[in-house]
């Protein structure tokens, strides 16, 4: 088995006999004149089920969503700069270019309105990544779940599965640092077996070996795909996974971001519904400019992508960070992204981890939004079993998955219903702090959240004739299989009761014996385990 830091040295040196000794830069254009795009033939730039997810959601398809101006792409190649991706999101492009003069005087051109350089070709980098617990066994227990029962029965996600909700139909993007081995560990191999592996790409090498890269992304994968009869079983065993490498363990630079921003655009075009992230921003590799507690506001490049993508239709599920017992403290990029679940780690007892990251954002937002198992996480591990780890990267896919799950029951739901659903039946809704937000999601709450509304909404009771004389006629306007006994009241304008009784639901229900009751307004109260319904009677 390759050691960690050999792993990281060949990455960097195949990442750096890619580039030569060209230098990474944003290029951010000034408009999108020129384009051969048009808002009304989305099919060329959008797959159709990301146009589906836009319909579902009533989401429109802006000058946002067209591709940057080929006009200006050809520019720039044909000045011999490499240009990697661009982002329609934000405008620009992430190119490469060995061309130091030529790239300082870029911004003079009239289609560019700035270039910041965002990697270097000639430094080592000093930064730590993936801080991670050791891996540890543990006993399993229930015999579905094994080992992975902590993670899911704290939010109660077990009540999804036992309801048939296991993220079938549902696309899940993985951004993360590699998916080493992903494509032969035991736990994964019913994604592939069944077609659940819808894709790959490489952001940051698009000529790696793909499935020898970095194994962090595989072990968050698991968490959310995995399944072994009787071992492990994840959050989202039924849903379909793209697998895109965005982070590039061998450097910490502001290219890193820019790869993110690109992958998730990325992911809303094919039609994602849900992208998982387990990354975060906010210390870079000298002379690069690190972010600042200041830079939380949602505004940088990574953070804004996040958002978009969140009101594109999808559901973002971002790491909220380990550094809570460093200087740092807070979370990071994209972690304080609006309209986005940043999420905390917490151990199986559900008290904090020592490590996960605090909020707010800077602008005062609630951050994290919640939180779930990061400490003593169940994940696939390199050696073919199931070991333990920690770090909010563990915790995110926990609650990614079962976004999967809960959307599978709710497809007519927003994403950002399903995220204030989620928030809402959440244990700190009512108070949220800086640790865990508003606190430990209950995934079985909102499940049955949704349902209550739905009925509540639907369950509404016929009742005829009204005026009555002898009799009331009470038939259900809904499926009565919802309910199978309810209790019948009857008061007069006074309080007193004149009926009370208990009656299964059938076709329809008689209430009879009113010739003595008095003549005016009553009031009959129906209810069952989901509330009561009240109605004004007449009696003639």
């Amino acid at each position: 088995m390759i050691k960690l830091n050999t792993l990281l040295l060949l990455l960097f040196l195949s990442t750096y006999a890619l580039l030569g000794q060209s230098n990474g830069y944003f290029v951010q254009f000034s408009d999108k004149n020129n384009s051969t795009f048009r808002i009304d033939r989305p099919t060329e730039f959008l797959s159709q089920r990301a146009i589906d997810r836009r319909f579902r959601q009533n989401i429109e398809i802006t000058e946002e969503d067209l591709p940057v101006s080929e006009k200006y792409t050809d520019s720039l190649r044909s000045l011999g700069i490499d240009v990697r991706y661009t982002t329609k999101w934000l405008n620009g492009a992430v190119v490469f270019s060995s061309d130091i003069e030529l790239m300082d005087t870029l911004s003079n051109y009239c289609f560019v309105s700035y270039v910041e350089m965002t990697t270097r070709s000639n430094y080592v980098s000093t930064v730590v990544k993936f801080k991670e617990g050791q891996g540890v066994y543990k006993s399993k227990s229930e015999e579905e779940y094994g080992y992975a029962w902590d993670q899911i029965q704290t939010v109660n996600g077990h009540y999804l599965h036992e309801n048939g909700y296991k993220g079938e139909g549902i696309q899940i993007a993985v951004l993360d640092a590699g998916f080493n081995a992903a494509d032969n560990m035991p736990s994964l191999q019913h994604l592939w077996d069944n077609g659940q592996i819808i894709g790959y790409k490489d952001f940051v090498n698009p000529h790696s070996d793909f499935f020898s890269t970095h194994y962090h992304g595989m072990k968050v994968l698991s968490i959310m795909g995995g399944e072994i009869s009787g071992t492990y079983l994840g959050t989202a065993p039924k849903a379909s996974y793209w697998l895109l490498r965005t982070e590039d363990v061998a450097t910490e630079t502001p290219v890193e971001p820019d790869y993110w921003v690109c992958a998730a655009e990325f992911a809303d075009s094919v039609g994602v519904d849900v992208i998982n992230s387990s990354l975060g921003y906010y210390e870079f590799d000298s002379p690069f400019t690190s972010y600042t507690y200041q830079t939380l506001d949602g505004t940088s490049r990574a953070s804004k992508a996040a958002e978009i993508a969140a009101l594109k239709g999808m559901v973002v599920v971002v790491s909220a960070g380990n550094e809570g017992d460093d200087n740092w403290h807070y979370i990071g990029v994209p972690a304080d992204a609006k309209n986005i679940l940043s999420v905390a780690a917490m151990s199986p007892d559900s008290t904090r981890a020592y490590f996960s990251s605090y909020g707010p954002s800077y602008d005062q937002r609630v951050k994290p939004e919640v939180a779930a198992v990061g400490y003593y996480t169940a994940v696939q591990s390199l050696g073919g079993g199931i070991e333990f780890g920690a770090g909010t990267s563990y915790s995110s896919p926990v609650v990614a998955g079962l976004v999967a799950s809960l959307w599978q029951a709710l497809p007519n739901y927003t994403s950002l219903d399903i995220i204030n659903l989620i928030t809402s039946s959440s244990s700190n809704y009512n108070n949220p702090d800086d640790s865990f937000g508003y606190g430990i999601p209950d995934f079985n709450l909102a499940l049955k959240t949704d349902v209550d509304s739905q009925l509540n909404e639907e369950l509404e009771w016929i009742v005829s004739p009204n005026p009555f004389s002898n009799y009331l006629l009470i038939k259900p306007s809904f499926t009565s299989s919802i309910i199978h006994k309810v209790n019948i009241s009857l008061y007069d304008i006074a309080g007193n009761i004149i009926f009370s009784g208990q009656s299964e639901v059938g076709e329809m229900i008689k209430l009879e014996g009113f010739y003595n009751t008095s003549k005016g307004i009553y009031i009959l109260i129906i209810e069952s385990d989901f509330g009561k319904k009240y109605y004004k009677v007449l009696k003639n």
